[in-house]
């Protein structure tokens, strides 16, 4: 039976293997870099292109927080949240993409000794959602974190929140949003009920829980009645939207009342 490495030995091998994600994440980045200049220089990108620069923004999205670099993959994913909301890599936005870049390289040389409020300051100061919105209402600069699974409903909530010229983040499932909410520190958090590893409510409750989310405006899409038992126990800061065809009519209500549209 083999011995067991001793904890210089693992200290050791995480220690290379931190050197092997800078050096492999660099590589990657310097390849989305050379793909924005091909942009710049009016060069157009092919389908095999566009599908390395996302394959690398998901490989580094994935490994940061492996790696112990978690707020790199944070920003990778704001990036995947930015190319979502525009559409894809595009000309017009070469500005913002470079901003993206930039900002995970800076991170790879000096490293990660922030305070929570410097990296929400950090993420919050990323372009999220290229163009200004076209809704009716006048908005200010809000952060939204949205937490449904891929579908129709989401493109749709999304693009309305889009129009209202908010900053969209996405999250995936609800512990990736809890995660997500502690380092951004979003304006609003929107939720279908029906999430894992637990659902809306449970989430909501969560957020309930900690002090630093206590402020945030939290809003639960669901298909049951307002009186449904399923719906208990929400904390006062839950605002339940029931999923018809005037949800965006509820949305702008909502909006309206607390200050974030005029």
């Amino acid at each position: 039976m083999p011995d067991k490495p001793s904890q210089n030995e693992v200290d050791s091998i995480l220690a290379r293997l931190r050197v092997e994600f800078i050096e492999n994440t660099r590589d990657q980045l310097d390849e989305i870099e050379t793909r924005v200049d091909w942009l710049d220089s009016g060069r157009d990108m092919g389908p095999d292109d566009l599908f390395d620069v996302q394959r690398n923004i998901h490989n580094i999205k994935g490994q940061g927080a492996t790696f112990g670099y978690p707020l790199v993959g944070r920003v990778a994913h704001l990036f995947e949240d930015y190319l979502e909301n525009v559409g894809g890599v595009k000309r017009e936005n070469i500005k913002d993409l470079r901003a993206y870049i930039e900002a995970m390289t800076d991170l790879l040389v000096t490293g990660e000794d922030f305070s929570a409020a410097q990296a929400a300051e950090l993420l919050r100061s990323l372009p999220t959602r290229g163009e200004t919105g076209t809704h009716p209402h006048t908005t200010r600069d809000v952060d939204v974190l949205l937490v449904m699974n891929p579908g129709l409903q989401r493109k749709m909530v999304s693009g309305e929140l889009i129009a209202c010229g908010f900053k969209v983040n996405r999250a995936y499932n609800s512990m990736e949003a809890l995660a997500f909410a502690l380092d951004l520190a979003p304006d609003i958090v929107f939720t279908n009920y029906d999430m894992a590893p637990f659902n809306g409510r449970e989430l909501a409750r969560v957020f309930g829980s900690i002090e630093r989310l206590q402020g945030i405006h939290f809003v639960l899409f669901t298909s049951y009645d307002l009186d449904d038992e399923h719906l208990s126990g929400l904390p006062e800061n839950v605002s339940v939207v029931e999923k018809r065809q005037d949800y965006a009519e509820s949305l702008n209500e909502l909006l309206l009342e607390w200050g974030l549209v005029a």
